[in-house]
């Protein structure tokens, strides 16, 4: 089966939240740091190398140190895949340009059933990665559609993904991105236009989904 969008697993960033962001765009609050690093041992986070692990030790780290990908990635709008656990990059290996990727996260001590979608984007470019860079995924500026608090939280990502082999299951395990088929992405971009109904970005949301139902019909 023809799987070329791109879902991401992203580890919780209430950097820059607001009623107006979910966060994504800064250092985390120093609960969030203390959950992550403490509570949830995410694998940067709680690594030696992090500065989020050296401000809980009560080290100092340097202004303009490279924190986390999550920190930046509203900012930018590009997804690194990051490090294994043995310092190796990480590739991607599927996904293609010109197709949906869906940014997901659940708060501290949420469900997985709790996960939700905070932004979708088209992909202008894809780098697999090498042995010296990360892999990362980048995307185009002109469809970029990010959700306020409020409406990510009906942006529920297993309302609209079900796992292959086991559709009744909300269970992503330990990967860091799931592909899905442009069928599934019409129907993200559907629930896009739902959520934003009334919001200032409705027009915008409507003219994604008319896109890319276009773009995916020129291409048969």
């Amino acid at each position: 089966m023809n799987r070329p969008c791109v879902a991401f697993k992203l580890n919780y960033c209430d950097g820059g939240a607001s009623a107006q962001r979910v966060g994504f765009d800064g250092i985390c609050s120093a609960k969030n740091i203390f959950y992550n690093v403490r509570e949830a041992r995410r694998p940067w986070c709680s690594s030696d190398r992090c500065p989020c692990e050296k401000f809980l030790d009560g080290r100092n780290f340097q202004r303009g140190e490279f924190i986390c990908y999550e920190s930046t990635l509203l900012r930018d709008w590009r997804v690194e895949v990051g490090e294994n656990f043995d310092g190796t990059r990480r590739k991607i290996c599927g996904g293609e340009e010109n197709h949906l990727c869906v940014l997901t996260t659940r708060e501290p001590h949420a469900s997985e059933a709790e996960r939700f979608a905070f932004a979708l984007f088209l992909i202008k470019k894809i780098f697999t990665g090498d042995d010296d860079r990360t892999g990362c995924v980048e995307s185009d500026e002109n469809f970029r559609l990010e959700f306020r608090p409020h409406e990510a939280a009906r942006m529920k990502f297993w309302d609209v993904y079900q796992n292959p082999n086991a559709p009744q299951k909300k269970f992503w395990g330990t990967g860091l991105f799931r592909y899905f088929d442009d069928a599934t992405a019409i129907k993200f971009l559907e629930r896009a236009v739902e959520v934003k109904r009334g919001a200032p970005e409705e027009n915008f949301a409507k003219d994604f989904l008319i896109h890319y139902k276009n773009s995916k019909e020129r291409a048969l």
